[in-house]
């Protein structure tokens, strides 16, 4: 029986520090909190090149991390609230949905919050 073994040099919890502080970043530089999913990823890949990331002691890019961990970048993006994913035509955007939310004052509380949608139904609130 083959086991499926993730050897990874970052935890899951530093991996997503790193993304988030990058995918903020390239988000807050691009016109209108929105760009093309494909140019987030080679800037991505781009600006975190001098980070060392590895998987079985072969160096990998932050790209191939997220898939690996996540399944797919959308998966990672869809995981969290303070990022939308947008389709129009034959392209897909990644957009930025809290523009207050800076790469500066990212925390590890902010990113567990944003880590979980909050469905809201009619009957909790009242309209004023």
């Amino acid at each position: 029986m083959v086991q499926k073994n993730s050897k990874w040099n970052l935890t899951k919890e530093r991996g997503e520090e790193i993304a988030h502080r990058y995918i903020l970043e390239i988000l807050h530089d691009s016109k209108g909190n929105k760009i093309l999913l494909s140019d987030l990823i080679i800037l991505l890949n781009q600006r975190t090149k001098h980070i060392t990331i590895k998987h079985h002691s072969k160096k990998k890019n932050m790209s191939i991390y997220i898939k690996s961990i996540y399944g797919s970048f959308i998966n990672f993006l869809d995981s969290f609230s303070m990022y939308g994913v947008l389709y129009l035509k034959n392209d897909i955007y990644a957009l930025l949905n809290d523009k207050e939310l800076s790469f500066n004052n990212l925390t590890k509380d902010i990113i567990s919050e944003n880590k979980e949608w909050v469905l809201v139904d009619e009957e909790e609130f009242f309209l004023v």
